[in-house]
């Protein structure tokens, strides 16, 4: 087995022996009569963490710096073919998420570029489900599943005018101007965003791999750069050696990659095969690579060490051909090293510390629950010792004591479920209003109005409506904010 794939297996094994130790105590306390509502949630939090964890690593570049071809060479040689596809050009025209989800069937999902021009988000979307193209993959054929890949390259021509509309063309940027033809069309991907689900062992064992486009559609998606992008566990950086550092690389990395200091963010530069030359002894061709890493490293701010020069195309053919000689020579393994000693201690580390958080706490409630137990049996044991020799009416009053304090405690309880209730209520009230789709819906609303506007005081009167219903939205709140104080 492969070192990548059997450290992603160990794990998986670990976090699922994690699991059954959670589970374990849970038992344990529900058969002691020790486990309270807090704590059951607690447990509940726990293990649908752990059953839903994820390991997600980012592959960001530019069209045509062979990112795709470096996910074939890692993740799916054993198939001894390409599976993403990997040619000249663009393959990747919108962002793809690979992974295993067991509750629905092997097959692609893909989001119609056309929500674009609707309101909603892609996570929006996911939620929603319904707008979403299904395409069945058969993973029995390497070539039918090359096949059914291609659909993350599809692209169509629309007008300038509609790919405007969905953020896509800027009639002020020479390079897409140029893209237009004759009839005023221009060429954008035919997908907004797609979801493979596809049950390779990796991705079994919760890898997620999320393959982005270019620039161009990077800057569209605010989501890529706000949520998938940053809260990826590893963040690799393709560049191209035939190409260095471009421009348009280099916008790339500081608006979407970012934080170069960041030690989980790392540059790949691909096509080292292109230095290598026949008439060059090993020594100058090593030099060669070494200069070019130490001047990608110096452009993006890096230490050397986190640049790793490879050959993607090289390494595929050799893991395919089981060419050892080829595969160091490609210097893959070097990389997928780098990716385990990354990926897998810092998600391990993570989840760690979420586990014990969350068991901590239960722990520290089944201290106070078995002390409070403690406490209440020395009690009763006390007053039994002191029975001894009394009369039958003594015991008597103290049954009738132990009856009050029950009802008295059961009407406590019912006091605070009631009082749950109103929060509960109080809650959902204060929130409803600030949610981030009800905002948006104002903004759409005032922006609606402002378009429409053909004076400035139409204008200034939606303006002034928008932050007038901001400020009722508020002062509502606060008073929900003061129910729920006093009730505290």
């Amino acid at each position: 087995m492969a070192p990548l794939a059997s450290s992603f297996e160990q794990y998986g094994t670990w976090r699922d022996s994690l699991a059954a130790s959670i589970m374990q105590l849970r038992q344990w306390m529900e058969q002691t009569q020790t486990l309270e509502e807090d704590s059951a949630k607690r447990f509940d939090v726990c293990l649908e963490r752990l059953a839903q964890d994820k390991l997600v690593i980012a592959f960001v570049a530019e069209f045509s710096r062979g990112k795709s071809e470096l996910i074939n060479a890692i993740f799916f040689a054993e198939y001894g073919k390409r599976i993403l596809p990997s040619s000249a050009g663009r393959t990747t025209m919108c962002p793809t998420e690979l992974l295993y989800d067991e509750t629905l069937p092997p097959c692609i999902r893909a989001l119609p570029i056309e929500t674009r021009g609707r309101h909603g988000s892609t996570s929006d979307f996911k939620r929603l489900g319904a707008e979403w193209q299904i395409f069945p993959l058969d993973t029995t054929s390497a070539d039918g599943m090359l096949e059914a890949f291609k659909i993350v390259a599809e692209t169509v021509r629309v007008s300038a005018e509609e790919a405007k509309s969905y953020g896509l063309y800027d009639a002020d940027d020479p390079d897409q101007a140029i893209a237009v033809d004759k009839q005023g069309h221009i060429q954008i991907s035919k997908w907004r965003h797609a979801v493979i689900n596809f049950p390779h062992p990796l991705l079994k064992h919760g890898l997620v791999i999320l393959d982005t486009p270019g620039l161009n559609a990077i800057g569209t998606e605010p989501e890529l750069t706000l949520s998938l992008v940053p809260n990826a566990h590893a963040v690799l950086f393709v560049l191209a050696a035939d190409t260095g550092v471009t421009k348009s690389d280099l916008d790339v990395w500081r608006h979407v990659v970012g934080d170069a200091g960041h030690r989980n963010h790392i540059a790949v530069l691909n096509k080292i095969d292109g230095l290598w030359d026949a008439l060059k002894t090993p020594g100058e061709i090593e030099l060669e690579v070494r200069r070019q890493v130490a001047g990608v490293a110096a452009t993006l701010d890096l230490a050397p060490m986190r640049v790793f020069p490879v050959s993607a195309q090289k390494g595929l053919v050799a893991k395919v051909q089981g060419d050892a000689t080829l595969l160091q020579a490609s210097r893959l393994p070097l990389l997928e090293e780098a990716l385990i000693e990354i990926l897998v201690p810092a998600k391990q580390k993570i989840v760690r510390e979420q586990t014990v958080s969350g068991v901590d706490r239960v722990a520290a409630e089944l201290r106070q629950t078995l002390t409070a137990r403690e406490r209440n049996v020395i009690e009763q044991l006390y007053e039994l010792r002191g029975l001894q020799g009394k009369n039958h009416s003594s015991i008597e009053r103290m049954m009738q004591r132990a009856l009050t304090e029950q009802r008295e405690f059961e009407e406590i309880v019912r006091r605070i479920a009631a009082a749950r209730l109103v929060l509960s209520r109080l809650s959902e009230q204060l929130f409803t209003g600030l949610r981030v789709a009800a905002l948006r819906d104002q903004v759409v609303a005032t922006r609606d109005r402002m378009k429409k506007s053909k004076l400035s005081p139409q204008l200034s009167t939606a303006v002034k409506d928008y932050f007038a219903s901001l400020r009722d939205l508020f002062r509502g709140a606060n008073v929900r904010m003061l129910e729920i104080e006093q009730m505290v």
